[in-house]
């Protein structure tokens, strides 16, 4: 219509002669992925993650590709906007990246004050240690969102969903909330936990840190545990949460590091 302003949003397009999605092509440039395997694994994460439409949902996505410190901090929804930065400590290899159980954390730069109320956070652990580590998560004091697998997760205020159904810490873990009332952690896809108290306290408007918690800027219960998979988005069904399971589990299986 004459007069109308019109919005273009940019597409992004692979490069000639590449068959790979372009959003999977932009973090393997951005990552330096060179490894056809790794390009393999990344390309059909970013399809099935699409075509369970959770793609959409995410906010940042950390594949932990490349075995460097640099590959593993670009975030692959939108390569160089909440790219990972490390303290030191660090051990990035293949198979992931490890803290030193001390001291060691990764800043996201992304606040889950982002959402109102609906969140998630996804962490793939390959230590079979149990513990009251923080994964991944940021404390105020007043409002908290937490990722500790095995233990409890917190997304909101200080109300925790509280887990002790295995003493396996390894493989892929979700807590999502979809409302004040609806919190709910998975592990491999499988329930393990809900809470249904309503928490309507704001999320935390500081950033999420991976390998310990950001208290307000400070180290909290830092983790040893080695990472493979980390994102943070929408919260998710009980359907998504398969789904991306199954999605995490052909990547990680691709790469030979399944747990």
């Amino acid at each position: 219509m004459i007069g109308t302003n019109l919005a273009i949003t940019p597409k992004r397009f692979a490069p000639l002669g590449s068959s790979n999605d372009a959003d999977a092509q932009a973090f393997i440039t951005a990552a330096g992925i060179t490894d056809a395997t790794q390009q393999s694994a990344v390309n059909q994460l970013v399809l099935d993650l699409k075509s369970a439409l959770i793609w959409i949902k995410m906010s940042v996505i950390y594949p932990v590709l490349g075995g460097s410190a640099s590959s593993h901090a670009v975030n692959l929804k939108s390569p160089g906007t909440y790219n990972m930065t490390f303290s030191l400590g660090w051990t990035h290899s293949s198979n992931g990246m490890t803290p030193n159980g001390t001291s060691s954390y990764a800043d996201t730069g992304f606040a889950s004050s982002f959402y109102s109320t609906s969140i998630h956070m996804s962490f793939y652990s390959r230590t079979q240690t149990v513990g009251g580590q923080y994964e991944m998560g940021a404390n105020t004091g007043t409002t908290n969102t937490s990722l500790r697998p095995a233990v409890n997760t917190i997304l909101g205020g200080t109300t925790a969903i509280n887990f002790t159904t295995t003493t396996d810490a390894r493989g892929f873990w979700i807590g999502s909330k979809r409302a004040n009332n609806d919190r709910e952690v998975y592990r491999n896809g499988v329930s393990q936990a809900t809470n249904t108290t309503s928490v309507t306290t704001a999320l935390p408007a500081i950033n999420n840190w991976v390998g310990a918690g950001n208290n307000n800027g400070a180290i909290l219960f830092p983790s040893s545990k080695q990472c493979a998979f980390v994102s943070i988005g929408e919260g998710l069904t009980d359907t998504e949460a398969s789904n991306f399971h199954t999605a995490i589990n052909t990547y990680q299986t691709t790469l030979s590091r399944n747990v």
